[in-house]
């Protein structure tokens, strides 16, 4: 799970007042649903192009 605070500008950008409001953002992909069932450790992995690791899922 992924949980930032919202920048000032991102506000400003889509018409916001970023002295009246504030915020967080947070999400999980799929990637990290996945990670967690089958104890992956490095998300990389699913970047890697290895299709060994890949055609287990």
């Amino acid at each position: 799970m992924v949980c930032v605070m919202i920048y000032p500008n991102v506000l400003r950008a889509v018409d916001i007042d970023p002295n009246e409001y504030t915020g967080f953002a947070f999400g999980c992909g799929i990637d990290r649903l996945v990670m967690m069932k089958y104890g992956i450790e490095d998300v990389r992995h699913f970047e890697s192009g290895k299709l060994d690791f890949l055609e287990q899922f």
